[in-house]
């Protein structure tokens, strides 16, 4: 071989070997530096200043829609009727106001969101919680209640309509002081 030749065969080397160690080094740089974790959700709320919904679980084969009126208090929680789509949904409902204990000459400034729950006790033939449990936030007391939904798993089987109250499962603070209004 002729020292050309040689010569070419040790540059075509070289422009290899950095070749190589610039993809492994871009492979490096874009790894990423912490892990991430990853949870599949698939509810979502939102609000205006007089209307909050949100929607979350019910059972395995549909969601509700919760709805809260800021005027009223009115909570709602509907559900398409998934054997046959023409049919009145399922509709729970109840007002948060006394729940709250809302101070009538206030304005009520309310906080919605669903949260999942799946109850190991409650069940009866008919009836079970429902898979999500809805919760109200007054933000002006700091007083919130969590709901559950009496679902009947048989009835959603065959097609038929629900309706009920919305269940007071749990109450409480989120504020530890009082807060005066000057």
């Amino acid at each position: 071989m002729r020292k050309s030749q040689l010569s070419g065969l040790w540059i075509g080397f070289a422009m290899g070997g950095l070749c190589g160690v610039a993809a492994i080094t871009g492979l490096w740089l874009s790894r990423p530096t912490e892990t991430v974790l990853e949870i599949p959700v698939q509810a979502s709320a939102t609000r205006t200043e007089t209307m909050s919904v949100a929607t979350g679980d019910i059972d395995s084969n549909v969601d509700g829609l919760f709805t809260l009126d800021s005027l009223t208090g009115d909570l709602q929680c509907y559900v398409v009727n998934t054997r046959n789509q023409q049919a009145p949904p399922s509709i729970f409902r109840s007002n948060v106001m006394g729940d709250l204990q809302i101070d009538p000459t206030t304005k009520p400034q309310f906080l919605l969101i669903v949260g999942r729950a799946m109850f190991q006790g409650g069940r009866t033939v008919n009836a079970r919680p429902a898979n999500s449990v809805v919760y109200v936030v007054d933000s002006v007391s700091g007083n919130f209640v969590a709901y559950g939904i009496p679902w009947q798993e048989n009835a959603a089987s065959r097609g038929g309509a629900q309706a009920g109250a919305l269940i007071p499962i749990a109450k409480g603070s989120a504020r530890n002081a009082a807060i005066r209004e000057p």
